[in-house]
Formats: structure tokens, C-alpha cells, sequence
């Protein structure tokens, strides 16, 4: 403290401790949270034209340079403790549902309302620091959406957090439209269109990252609403062995996918993880010696080395179309990103008959369900069980808090509905700080691996309709989702209540 202090007195800057100093909500307002986490300030109070912030050290020139750029104000310096100014940016920025959003409207909103055609076009405006409110909120929550919408005139705020939308404070009704025109701008959308859907993306940099968004506005009865996807950025990937494979299901995954030809299929609802799987899956097999070529709709991710391919069914370009074409590219491997009807399906599993190894996501609830869905498309069934390497089903479901779970008491019927002993525990969400009341915090996959087999594919059409495929299955080691389920919930990892949720009630 003394050597601070010391500095302080040295440089001629006064000090400040934070450890009782409550910052004006105003102020904090002024500069996004992530930006103060990256330069080590806190807007503390505005005095007219001045903002008085404390900051980490006493080179801090640069620092007050680029604060007067951002706010528009001469910027007085208070010199601060480093682990003190942390706490408060966690305490004033995030903390007890005092987001930066929250606060930044309140100093925004008297400069909005007389906000022209002009203000969100101009950087560093009000509603151009409300924008980055908004993101750098989403991402310490880790939310992967963020929604604005409107409702009889009233805008509404709701970001997707670990599947799950949660609403948090709008912003004022006469500030919305100049946010949804901010939007615009930063993807290049035409501002003045109101009437028809419009996509776009963009990016943000946050802690030194670069991230990805992804842009779809709708107009609305009273208005226009926009979702934004939160991509993340390359670095961010998880590798094959981070996505929460068990070591055995891992291993027989990594001989499918090593093979030279063949068809991967990667199935599971929307949000279901996905496109992590197939990713992790592209990175691992990625090499010079290989030529790998995506078609995506849209293309989410931008990885090295590969070629990625967007389709675009309004201008004819469709995944059948875009199979033809790419297949001309001399491929090794292909990236389907979904198949979604016969003519995709077909030629994917001619192409991963002929030398090449496809990989492809399916809508379908389960593993075993692919093959009947390939079936129903009109793939002939020895072309099926020809081609077919394997399947991977998944869910994602909210993993409990550690810190607040809580045993579950359960009635009988329940426990006959998972299987579960009388002596054995699970746990339910309770909610606490460290979770923001919700008693989940992060998501945790269910999977199920099938193996096409010699024994699956001696399998005839007519044994494969009757359930011979999920007998053969297991006779093989397939483990289903219901029965990995049932050991997340006798781990402590989710609560079956979640598992309700996502249609995981006990039973295949």
C-alpha cells in the first residue's frame, strides 16, 4: 500500500481505495466493461466535462488518450490498488444483476432520445457503446444468443444462456430503433429496410479476442427484432478429447473418423452441440496431406486450412448442388452440413462409396433412428449399411451448480423411471451467487456411439425394422443416451429434471 501510495505522490496523482468507493452509475455507463477490463480502469464520477477514473498504474497517458477518444471527455486520473480495481469491476460491472448494460442505459438514455439519423452511425456514440454493452454482457454470461425483440411497443432483452433464455433489462423504447440501425451498420445491412428479413455478421474484439457475430433481423407486427449468435473465435475451438467423451467411446470415434472412406453421421436437435463435434472432428483429422472442403448453411465457424463453402439455397446453390460441384475438387474429405433430403443424401453416400470420407450432421433423436431416417429419405438400405461407419447421437443438458446443489428427495415412482436404488443419491438446482440464482452453470454432453459392425451390417432390411439393429448394438458395447444419462445424474453432474426437459424421462 505504501509504495502505491508513494507512486501516487510521486506522479502527483491522487489515490483512491475502492474497497468501500461506490462509483457512479453514470459513469460506469461510459466505458464497456470489457474495455475497462482491458485498459485496468474504473469511471468512478463525471464533474461537467470531466471523467474522473482510477487506474492501475501511472503509465497511464495512453490509456486516458483512448478514454478521451471513446467518451468524449477530458479524463482525470486516480491512482488505484490493481486487486482492488478488479473487485470493483466485478462488483460495479457484473455483480448482483447490476450488469454494464443496465447501467450504461441509464447514462445513454437522456442522449438517445434526441439521437438523429446520424447518431448510430458515429463511433463511440451512446448507442454505439450500448451495442458493446450488450456483447460483452452476453459473453460474461457466456450466452450463446442474444435477443432483442419488441412487444405492444415495449423492447424486451434476453440472452440464451446454457440453452436457456433469461430476460434481463431492456433498453428504453425510444432508444431501440437507433440500436437495431446500429446493428445494421456494423453488417452492412441496409438501414432503411424494415419490411423483409435481413442476415449479416460482424465481429468484435473482447480481452483480445476476436468474436464472431452472427446477425439475423426479422421485422416484427410493432417493430424489428434481431438474434445474435455469438460464434466465438478459432482459438476457442475444443479439441476431440475436450468434448466430453468417455475414453472408450472416444477411442471408437477416432477409428471411425481415421478411416479413408466411408459416411460419419452426427445427429441430434438444434443446439445439441453439433457443429462442436464436427469441427473438434475436422480438426483432429486436418493435415497438409489432405484436402478437406465444408458445405455449410451458414458457414459459423472459419477454420485453417480448409475450404468452406457456403450454400445458398435463394440463389439455387443447395447442398445436393454443391455436393456435384465440390466433388469435382478432388476432395478427400467432405463436411456436410446437413442432409436434408434425397437427392443430399444420395449422392453423399455415392461420393463416400467412390474413395471419400464423408461427414454430415441428421436431425434424429437417437443413433439408431439415423438409419431408419435415411431409410425414410429413399437411400436404398444396402446402400446404407454399405456406406455407414458410425453414428453420433448427443444432447447438451445445464450442469448443476457445485456450489449450491442439494440432494433431491425422489418418490418411487421416479426412481422405477431411471432405474435409480433406493440408496442412491441424486441432486437438484438451488441457486446461489456463484451461479446467478439459476443452479446451473455450464452444460454437460449425453451421447451415444453406433458402430456399424459386421454384425449390424449382416443385418437384413426386414430384422433392422423388427429392433434387431439395438440388440446387435449392444451386443456390440453400445451405450445409449437414456443409460449415460442416468450416470450424469448418479454423479452429481445434472438433475433429472433437466433430463425431463430435454425428453430423457427413463425410457429409450
Amino acid at each position: 500500500m505504501a509504495t502505491l501510495i508513494e507512486t501516487a505522490r510521486a506522479h502527483r496523482l491522487p489515490y483512491v481505495s475502492l474497497e468501500h468507493y461506490r462509483p457512479e452509475p453514470e459513469a460506469i455507463g461510459l466505458v464497456p466493461y470489457d474495455t475497462a477490463v482491458r485498459l485496468e480502469v474504473l469511471p468512478l464520477f463525471r464533474v461537467d466535462e470531466r471523467l474522473v477514473t482510477a487506474v492501475a498504474g501511472a503509465d497511464f497517458l495512453p490509456v486516458a488518450d483512448y478514454l478521451v477518444r471513446l467518451t468524449g471527455l477530458d479524463i482525470e486520473p486516480v491512482l488505484a490498488e490493481p486487486a482492488q480495481l478488479r473487485q470493483a469491476q466485478q462488483r460495479y460491472y457484473v455483480a448482483e444483476g447490476r450488469s454494464g448494460i443496465e447501467l450504461g442505459l441509464r447514462a445513454s438514455a437522456a442522449l438517445e432520445k434526441r439521437a438523429g439519423e446520424e447518431e448510430p452511425r458515429r463511433v463511440g456514440s451512446p448507442v454505439a457503446r450500448l451495442f458493446e454493452q450488450l456483447v460483452a454482457q452476453a459473453l460474461t454470461l457466456r450466452a450463446s444468443d442474444l435477443h432483442l425483440e419488441t412487444s405492444h411497443g415495449r423492447p424486451r432483452l434476453r440472452y440464451r444462456v446454457d440453452g436457456v433464455l433469461h430476460d434481463f433489462e431492456p433498453p428504453p423504447a425510444d432508444v431501440y430503433p437507433a440500436l437495431i440501425s446500429r446493428i445494421k451498420i456494423l453488417c452492412d445491412l441496409d438501414i432503411a429496410e424494415k419490411r423483409r428479413p435481413q442476415d449479416g455478421r460482424t465481429s468484435v474484439e473482447y480481452q483480445q479476442q476476436t468474436i464472431e457475430l452472427r446477425v439475423s433481423i426479422i421485422p416484427h407486427l410493432d417493430g424489428e427484432g434481431a438474434v445474435i449468435r455469438l460464434l466465438g473465435s478459432a482459438d476457442r475451438f475444443l479439441e476431440l478429447d475436450q468434448i466430453g467423451l468417455d475414453p472408450q467411446t472416444l477411442a471408437s470415434y477416432r477409428r471411425l473418423i481415421h478411416q479413408s472412406h466411408g459416411l460419419v453421421l452426427v445427429t441430434g436437435p438444434t443446439g445439441a452441440g453439433k457443429t462442436t463435434t464436427l469441427y473438434a472432428t475436422l480438426a483432429e483429422i486436418n493435415s497438409p496431406r489432405r484436402k478437406i472442403l465444408t458445405l455449410e448453411d451458414p458457414v459459423e465457424y472459419r477454420l485453417e486450412g480448409i475450404c468452406q463453402i457456403p450454400v445458398r439455397p435463394n440463389l439455387e446453390f443447395t447442398f445436393a448442388e454443391g455436393l456435384r460441384s465440390v466433388l469435382r475438387h478432388d476432395p478427400d474429405v467432405i463436411l456436410i452440413g446437413e442432409i436434408r433430403d434425397q437427392e443430399s443424401a444420395e449422392i453423399a453416400v455415392r461420393a463416400s462409396l467412390t474413395g471419400h470420407l464423408i461427414f454430415a450432421s441428421l436431425h434424429t433423436n437417437d443413433a439408431l433412428l439415423a438409419v431408419h431416417r435415411l431409410l425414410d429419405i429413399g437411400v436404398p438400405y444396402y446402400k446404407v449399411m454399405t456406406s455407414l461407419l458410425g453414428v453420433m447421437s448427443q444432447r447438451l443438458v445445464r450442469k448443476l451448480c457445485p456450489e449450491c446443489k442439494q440432494p433431491a428427495k425422489l418418490d418411487e415412482p421416479q426412481r422405477q423411471a431411471f432405474g435409480l436404488g433406493a440408496d442412491e443419491v441424486v441432486f437438484q438446482a438451488v441457486g446461489c451467487d456463484a451461479c446467478k440464482g439459476l443452479g446451473y452453470r455450464g452444460r454437460v454432453p449425453i451421447y451415444e456411439l453406433l458402430e456399424v459392425t459386421r454384425g449390424v451390417r449382416g443385418l437384413s432390411e426386414a430384422q433392422m425394422l423388427s429392433g434387431a439393429l439395438e440388440e446387435k448394438a449392444l451386443e456390440s458395447g453400445f451405450v445409449s443416451m437414456v443409460e449415460r444419462s442416468r450416470q450424469l445424474v448418479l454423479a452429481g453432474q445434472t438433475s433429472l429434471e433437466e433430463l425431463e426437459g430435454i425428453g430423457m424421462d427413463g425410457k429409450r
